[in-house]
């Protein structure tokens, strides 16, 4: 039998990845300039759903920040240091290359609150 050419190869599949991915994402995109105030609310209101459908791992996409007034991120430092402060939340973390990077936030829950 002769070698497998590469496009005859199979891609490897981790088994576990599936047990990794978020259950449930929310993108910021699109909804235009936002206060504070809005962006705890739609996350608030997100994560509360989430909670009650028993999800323990979300996904936000934040963006990178380079259309904010100064190029600079703003959604994505303030949710992260605002979801580090509840009580529920085991980690927030960035995002894996292939969910978005350096332009989204996984969020992983407390299993018991």
């Amino acid at each position: 039998m002769g070698k497998l050419r590469k496009k005859d190869r199979k891609k490897k599949v981790n088994k576990y990845d599936n047990l990794s991915k978020p259950q449930a994402e929310f993108d910021f995109h699109g909804r235009g300039a936002m206060t504070s105030d809005m962006m705890r609310e739609l996350a608030d209101e997100f994560i509360d759903e989430c909670r009650d459908r028993g999800l323990r791992k979300v996904l936000f996409i934040t963006g990178k920040g380079l259309h904010s007034a100064k190029g600079m991120p703003v959604i994505k430092p303030f949710l992260k240091k605002y979801l580090s402060g509840k009580n529920f939340v085991n980690r927030v973390y960035e995002g894996r290359f292939d969910r978005g990077g350096t332009g989204t936030l996984e969020v992983i829950f407390n299993e018991n609150l």
